[in-house]
């Protein structure tokens, strides 16, 4: 059984106050709320937020830049704590976004690709088998065994998309459709996130595309700044949120 659980929860960061911060509380088109202290300045990414999920729910998360989506998506993913509120979670959360992080460009492919099982959790007698499948997913040939300092761009984005190969769980927590420019890859990375998400018991997905949302999602949380304007069924969600975005730019 898997489950999410958060009440009331509030999430801030802190940045020292620098200088005359004075312009710094007007406010954007986009982005949270920023509170000018003393000695610092407090970017209020969450505001007593509350959203409870259960096995079965497929959720789609819409908003501007600076909403606090990316912030939502890290607090179900136990990557970040919130400063109040409760958050509970139960089984194994697999945070897709957070697929490159921690990589060294001074290890190679497959050292990277052997730290990131160890980090995903995967079993120590499978981890060879693991390793051998995302370099057989990234088609880097003998570069995998380079360096990542030695790849090109295009090298190194198609290292972290094959990890994707590694990411097992019950809850899946996905910041954007994962794409691939070269053809020889992008296929297999839509299959992979396709069974993936059939597989999960809980998916929480951010995106800007409605394409997107409407292929795998049956329900939105409209984020807005920090708060959630609105939440329900996809078709009344997006169509409020659709009529928002218009009036903006008129």
């Amino acid at each position: 059984m898997a489950r999410i659980h958060i009440e009331n929860a509030s999430v801030s960061y802190f940045l020292r106050n620098k200088g005359d911060a004075s312009k710094t509380a007007e406010r954007g088109a986009v982005g949270a709320q920023i509170v000018v202290g003393r000695r610092y300045l407090e970017i209020t990414a969450l505001r007593d937020i509350s959203l409870s999920l259960k096995d079965g729910d497929r959720v789609g998360l819409v908003g501007m830049n600076g909403s606090g989506k990316s912030t939502l998506l890290k607090l179900c993913a136990k990557a970040l704590a919130a400063q109040s509120g409760k958050v509970e979670i139960e089984g194994v959360v697999s945070p897709q976004f957070a697929l490159g992080s921690g990589l060294r460009p001074t290890l190679s492919g497959r050292q990277n690709t052997e730290l990131k099982c160890l980090y995903l959790g995967v079993p120590q007698s499978l981890i060879a088998e693991r390793v051998e499948e995302v370099k057989g997913l990234s088609k880097l040939g003998g570069y995998f065994e380079l360096p990542m300092n030695a790849y090109s761009a295009g090298m190194r984005s198609r290292l972290v998309m094959s990890l994707l190969r590694l990411v097992r769980g019950e809850i899946l927590i996905m910041d954007e459709w994962i794409g691939a420019a070269d053809p020889s890859v992008s296929g297999t990375i839509n299959e992979l996130q396709s069974q993936l998400i059939e597989r999960s018991q809980i998916l929480l997905l951010a995106s800007h595309s409605k394409r997107v949302l409407a292929d795998w999602v049956d329900t939105l949380v409209w984020v807005d700044r920090g708060e959630i304007r609105a939440h329900g069924k996809f078709d009344e969600v997006y169509k409020d949120y659709e009529t928002w975005l218009q009036s903006r730019k008129q």
